[in-house]
């Protein structure tokens, strides 16, 4: 009681205090502008009675205006443009099942003289002057630096060493090929095109722009198919792998060659690349080894580590770009050595990846979009070399792949996959281009002719493999070698630790015939991009707890790994794929018993009578809220084509009173699963008719003598006393609708839909 007595009385003595803090401060400023001010400054004094009225909001106005045009203020509204019109259009382009960065792109191109100076040169002139584009160069340099670092560390050279003999001959074939065509264009197109810039420094670009392959848009690619962990898969992304090591060698060897003006002169260039290259491999590499088996977690990495780590890439950067070999190759060089140890590149790419991704790179669209003039190919002749430019860029790589894949002893499908993987520029192909573009080797119409080709060559990526798939289906067809696809049981699982207990609930309901062919479990992560690094990372994560429980029980368990903002839509395709008979997924939070669930469920009910209904119709997209709290299981009972159960977890473990709750003749089919699970842990069935409506509940005949026949019932209070129960889904339905208070003491529940 004294306490509170003296609470009260401290909290009256800081409100005083603050009064009078307030009172002592406003005079100040009154005494100053009243008194100090006539006695001081008159001039000043004299303005500021004449700024009254009108005059002050035109003089607000006049200072709006000013630090509108100013450097910084000019930047942020840049800034603010480019990052939203290449987010919506990037978003646009995931829906329509394409890369985002390929979207971004587009955006970068539509912001400049293509379309925004064409239909309204007033606004690309306010918005884009001359004067301000060095700004946005400047930015979107440094973030290709950041960029280009991430790339380099989702570049695994172990990974590659595995499978080097193949991956390079591939990789390397895949280069060369369109390489040599390149240059052969260069020589059948220079005299009438491009005679104002010199040859052979066009010649090279023109060549390595034919070979570039974009890694980051494959391993998506990869990803969105499911192959990340598969033989072919393994090899695609091992392959550009190789492809851009070897790719940006060759890049820094021509930008010598073009800086220096001849072989002879850039030998000395290659001298230091080459000690440059000796020191990052020989001494930087074994010492960033060390330091990520000892720094492999969030908490051991200090800021002194992160910095020395930016301070090196700025370094590396620096040294490359006076070598005449571009900043870009340093900090690839750089990312290349970093420690192999996934942990400890997952928490770097996590430093640097959102801000180049999401911030950086827009910009580099947009610098580059600002100076490619579509406008520019305006004759049927040079919409025609477009077209030539394209075939030789298409021809030189899946045709060189395809050609080196099957002398690797690949099959017709596999070479035809790799050869379309590999014709994926993207990105890497764009940065190539504007390097030539800044060093005044690729004139204006072939770097749009080029700009054209890497959009063409990215998008025909996904039809090009869904026409592979699609005529190898009617092949096989044809042929009638169709094979027999052993169909399995399909987990969807959110969380890590709901794996593991699907696996155990899936071993005790299903037959040991059904599990025989195996189980697959299916996690989405829920984003649209994330790095190979990120990938690797969350599998783990993901995974590690359900493989050893796998194996625990014997189960021949199979993992699928798939990135989508789509999770339910993702879970109803991979069911529908035709290797799949039983999809068995999570219930939602509204029937989860978890505290933390619970918690969830009350702080978004409160949203709700905050929000009113806005909380709930947003879009899918917008904090993923419907992913997050609506329940899905009318969704998958209408859309999946195979069996569903939806798993209502309350603390199961090894139920003995089973029981199975029908309110038709045709739910009895739900004993031989009960049957399986009371086998296993020594249990008893009960089989309880439930009348809900003028059914012929009440009927129900035993099939066995080993179920014991309860009375039938309307109400369901007899449910709580059991540890597990099957229902059906319509019956479930029913009971929830006209029964809604047995919710609150439910046992365990398997809600099955057969199909």
């Amino acid at each position: 009681m004294q306490e509170n007595k003296l609470a009260k009385r401290n909290d009256k003595k800081s409100l005083i205090f603050y009064i009078f803090l307030l009172l002592v401060f406003i005079s100040g400023i009154w005494a100053a502008a009243t008194i100090a001010l006539p006695i001081l400054s008159p001039d000043e004094m004299a303005k500021s009675n004449f700024r009254v009225g009108t005059s002050a909001f035109a003089t607000f106005t006049e200072g709006v205006q000013h630090h509108l045009g100013t450097t910084i203020g000019l930047l942020l509204l840049q800034i603010i443009v480019i990052l939203s019109v290449a987010r919506g259009i990037g978003i646009l382009f995931s829906k329509l099942k394409q890369p985002t960065v390929v979207g971004e792109i587009v955006a970068g191109i539509l912001l400049g003289p293509t379309l925004l100076g064409a239909v309204w040169p007033e606004g690309f002139a306010f918005l884009f002057p001359e004067s301000s584009l060095g700004s946005i160069e400047l930015l979107s340099q440094f973030g290709l630096i950041l960029f280009m670092f991430t790339i380099g560390m989702e570049l695994n050279i172990s990974d590659i060493r595995k499978q080097a003999r193949n991956a390079l001959i591939i990789s390397q074939s895949g280069i060369f090929i369109p390489f040599v065509l390149g240059i052969v264009l260069c020589i059948a197109t220079y005299t009438r095109y491009a005679s104002e810039v010199p040859f052979l420094p066009l010649a090279l670009f023109m060549g390595i722009s034919m070979s570039i392959t974009a890694f980051p848009v494959l391993a998506r690619i990869i990803q969105e198919r499911s192959m990340t962990r598969t033989p072919l898969g393994k090899l695609a992304l091992n392959t550009a792998a190789a492809g851009d090591i070897i790719a940006w060698l060759l890049l820094a060897g021509i930008m010598a060659i073009t800086q220096s003006g001849s072989f002879n002169s850039a030998i000395f260039n290659f001298l230091f690349l080459l000690l440059y290259l000796i020191v990052a491999f020989g001494i930087l590499r074994p010492l960033f080894s060390i330091i990520g088996r000892i720094y492999n977690k969030q908490e051991l990495i200090s800021k002194s580590i992160i910095g020395l780590i930016f301070i090196l890439l700025l370094v590396s950067a620096y040294v490359t770009e006076i070598l005449s070999m571009h900043a870009l190759f340093g900090s690839f060089i750089l990312g290349l050595i970093m420690p192999e140890d996934v942990k400890f590149r997952h928490i770097l790419t996590e430093k640097v990846e959102d801000v180049s991704l999401n911030v950086f790179l827009p910009l580099f669209f947009a610098s580059s979009g600002l100076r490619t003039e579509l406008g520019l190919i305006n004759t049927p002749e040079l919409w025609l070399l477009l077209i030539l430019f394209i075939a030789v860029a298409i021809i030189g790589k899946i045709g060189g792949t395809y050609l080196s894949a099957r002398i690797c002893g690949l099959e017709i499908k596999e070479s035809l996959y790799l050869g379309a993987y590999m014709n994926t520029r993207g990105l890497m192909e764009l940065v190539v281009l504007k390097i030539g573009l800044d060093l005044g080797v690729l004139p204006p119409v072939f770097f749009a002719i080029l700009v054209l080709m890497t959009l063409v060559t990215t998008l025909m990526t996904a039809p090009l493999i869904h026409l592979i798939d699609t005529v190898d289906e009617l092949l096989k067809k044809r042929k009638g070698k169709l094979r027999q696809i052993s169909q399995r049981i399909l987990l969807a699982f959110g969380r890590s630790d709901t794996g593991p207990t699907l696996l155990r609930l899936a071993h005790q309901v299903f037959s040991r015939k059904d599990l025989s062919n195996g189980l697959s479990l299916l996690h989405i992560t829920m984003s649209y991009n994330i790095s190979v690094i990120d990938e690797e990372t969350f599998f783990e994560e993901n995974f590690e707890e359900s493989i050893e429980e796998g194996k625990r029980l014997s189960l021949n368990v199979h993992p699928i790994h798939k990135v989508s903002d789509q999770a339910t839509s993702e879970i109803i395709h991979c069911a529908n794929n035709g290797e799949h008979k039983f999809l068995l997924v999570g219930a939602g939070l509204n029937l989860s018993d978890s505290e933390i669930d619970k918690s969830i469920i009350s702080e978004h009910q409160s949203l709700q009578k905050f929000w009113g209904k806005l909380s709930v119709n947003t879009p899918e997209a917008l904090l993923n809220a419907r992913t997050m709290f609506n329940d899905k299981m009318a969704r998958f009972a209408e859309d999946s084509k195979c069996s569903l159960g939806v798993f209502v977890n309350r603390r199961f473990s090894n139920p003995r009173r089973i029981l199975v709750a029908c309110s038709r003749k045709e739910d009895t089919f739900l004993l031989s699963y009960a049957q399986n699970m009371a086998s296993l842990n020594k249990g008893t069935v009960s089989l309880l008719p439930l009348q809900l409506t003028n059914s012929d509940a009440a009927e129900l005949s035993l099939p066995t003598t080993s179920v014991h026949l309860l009375a039938p019932t309307k109400s369901g209070i007899e449910i709580a006393q059991y540890e597990f129960m099957f229902i059906c889904y319509e019956t479930w339905s029913l009971l929830t609708e006209l029964r809604p208070e047995v919710l609150t003491n439910l046992p365990s529940v398997l809600i099955v839909h057969p199909k």
